[in-house]
C-alpha cells in the first residue's frame, strides 16, 4: 500500500472520529451525552436523549458523511479497492474510538451502513435493515439483539453473494469492530454486583450491561446528595 493510502486511511480516521453528538449534545442542549442513557456518542442514543429530529439529522451525517463520503473521495482520486476498504473501516473505528474524546465513542453501526451503501451491496442492506429497522426498532423495540443478529449474518452474505475478496474482508472486520466496541463499551468496568461475564454477555447480545432495555436507555448523570 502506497503511502497515499495510507494518508488516507489515517484522514478517514480522524474524520470519522468527529463527534458529532458529544458536539450537538453540549452546544445545542447543554449537556455530556456521555453521562446519559447508554452513554454512546451515536444517533442511537442522541435519538434518545435530544429527540427524533436531532437523531435522525446525526445519524445521516454519520452515514453519509462519515461513512459513504471519505470512500467516493478515495474512489475519485483513483484509489484501490483495498484503500476504499481501509479508508471505511477507518472511519467506523474513529466513530467508535475518537481520538478527540480520550477514544470514547459511538457504536458504529450508521458508519458501517454507509459503507453497504457506498459499495453497493443492495441485497445486504436491504436484508439488514429488514433485520435491524423491521424486526429490532418496530416489532420487538429493541435493536440491540437484531444488530448482533446482523453482524453475524453480513460476512455470511458477503460469502453468498460471492462478493470480492477485499468486501469479504471488510465484511469481517465491521463484524469485528462493531463487536470490539460491545465489549469494551465507552471503557467502562463491568458492574461487579452483577458478575464480570454476565456483563459482557449482555455486552455481545444487547450492547448494554444490563438486561433491560429502559433500565439502560433510561440513565442520568449521578447527582450528589445534598445533605
Amino acid at each position: 500500500m502506497s503511502i497515499t493510502g495510507l494518508g488516507f486511511i489515517l484522514a478517514a480516521y480522524l474524520w470519522g472520529g468527529i463527534p458529532t453528538s458529544f458536539l450537538v449534545a453540549r452546544y445545542r442542549f447543554g449537556i455530556d451525552i456521555r453521562n446519559y442513557g447508554s452513554g454512546n456518542v451515536g444517533a442511537s442514543n442522541a435519538l434518545s436523549q435530544m429527540g427524533s429530529v436531532t437523531g435522525i439529522l446525526i445519524g445521516t451525517f454519520d452515514c453519509v458523511g462519515k461513512g459513504i463520503l471519505p470512500v467516493l473521495a478515495a474512489r475519485l482520486l483513483d484509489q484501490s479497492l483495498a484503500v476504499q476498504v481501509g479508508v471505511g473501516l477507518a472511519a467506523v473505528a474513529g466513530h467508535n474510538w475518537s481520538p478527540f474524546l480520550k477514544f470514547t465513542g459511538g457504536r458504529g453501526v450508521a458508519t458501517a451502513i454507509g459503507l453497504l451503501l457506498v459499495f453497493w451491496l443492495w441485497p445486504d442492506w436491504l436484508i439488514l435493515g429488514i433485520v435491524l429497522g423491521g424486526l429490532g426498532r418496530l416489532i420487538f423495540k429493541d435493536t440491540g439483539f437484531w444488530t448482533f443478529v446482523s453482524l453475524i449474518a453480513l460476512p455470511v452474505m458477503a460469502y453468498l453473494f460471492q462478493r470480492p475478496t477485499e468486501i469479504m474482508v471488510m465484511s469481517i472486520l465491521i463484524a469485528v469492530l462493531l463487536f470490539a466496541k460491545r465489549l469494551t463499551a465507552n471503557w467502562e468496568p463491568p458492574d461487579r454486583r452483577q458478575g464480570r461475564y454476565l456483563v459482557y454477555l449482555y455486552r455481545v447480545l444487547w450492547d448494554r450491561d444490563v438486561a433491560r432495555k429502559d433500565q439502560w436507555t433510561q440513565r442520568l448523570p449521578d447527582v450528589p446528595d445534598k445533605f
